[in-house]
């Protein structure tokens, strides 16, 4: 487990930063934590994520300075620990939708690797931000913010994308990927009186709409229903906090797909988050105005 042992910056305890869900765009999120922090110079002192966006905030929120995060998601063990020898052995488990059978990878590996730099770490204990994460609990049929509980186990339970991870269970609920029910987690910062301005990045791809590619994947048609059902709980979000009189900004990058492996690819990704954050400096000093 390896934290900054310089004091920790001042953080802004008005200020929430959500990092959405992201399809693989976990050094998008890293990048825009990075500017966001050593560039802008500003700490929120709330973090709220889902799927990926949580892999990097709580890192971040357990005191994993920036510059070492990046190094986590661009190496070799960070990938091999998202690979399980036994997952085409799942894969025909699936297939005749054999009971238990609910995804290729256990995400033990990938819990494995995180407690590796963040030890047993539990959600409360962070001391860089006050970290919460969206999960979906399918023992309780709705979506839920976790405040509480093993940080490694719930990062992973809230990247556990149906079909690709099998659900995970903790303290007795099972629990499954965050973005299918709060892809964009910042509702329940409206209805902190202590917070009055929020930052949202989001991560949206060059190829978003759809129009001219024919004939369409199945990943694509999922893809494209997800992110439309996305866009509508966002807005509703936006609707409500500015009911509740927060001033909110929705900072998006754009980027490529992740290409696993693919030299280069981690590098680009964290560049386009750091752009994202520099291209928006003054709208972002305005939110704190």
């Amino acid at each position: 487990m390896s934290t900054e042992s310089e004091t920790p910056p001042r953080r802004n305890q008005s200020l929430a930063l959500s990092l959405a869900s992201s399809e693989l765009g976990f050094s998008v999120h890293a990048g825009f934590m990075d500017a966001l922090t050593s560039e802008a110079g500003i700490h929120p002192g709330h973090i709220g994520a889902a799927s990926s966006g949580s892999y990097v905030g709580g890192l971040y929120s357990a005191g994993i300075p920036t510059s070492q995060i990046r190094e986590i998601l661009a190496s070799k063990e960070m990938q091999r620990s998202f690979l399980e020898w036994r997952g085409p052995l799942r894969g025909m488990g699936m297939i005749f939708n054999l009971a238990g059978y609910t995804g290729l990878l256990t995400g033990n590996k990938a819990v494995a690797f995180l407690k590796k730099h963040l030890g047993d770490r539990r959600i409360e204990e962070c001391e860089r931000a006050e970290f919460t994460l969206s999960v979906t609990n399918l023992s309780k049929g709705c979506s839920e913010i976790i405040r509480h509980g093993p940080l490694a186990e719930f990062i992973v339970a809230s990247c556990s994308v149906p079909m690709l991870f099998r659900g995970r269970t903790i303290g007795g609920n099972l629990f499954c990927d965050g973005a299918i029910s709060d892809s964009s987690p910042f509702y329940h910062f409206v209805q902190n009186p202590d917070i009055d301005r929020i930052i949202v990045h989001t991560v949206r791809h060059a190829e978003r709409h759809l129009e001219n590619i024919k004939p369409l994947t199945i990943a694509q048609v999922f893809g494209q229903a997800h992110q439309i059902i996305t866009d509508r709980f966002l807005d509703l979000h936006l609707e409500c906090a500015l009911s509740k009189g927060k001033k909110v900004i929705v900072l998006t990058s754009i980027v490529p797909r992740y290409r696993w492996g693919k030299r280069g690819t981690a590098k680009l990704l964290f560049d386009a988050g750091r752009e994202t954050v520099l291209n928006n400096l003054e709208t972002i000093r305005n939110l704190l105005s």
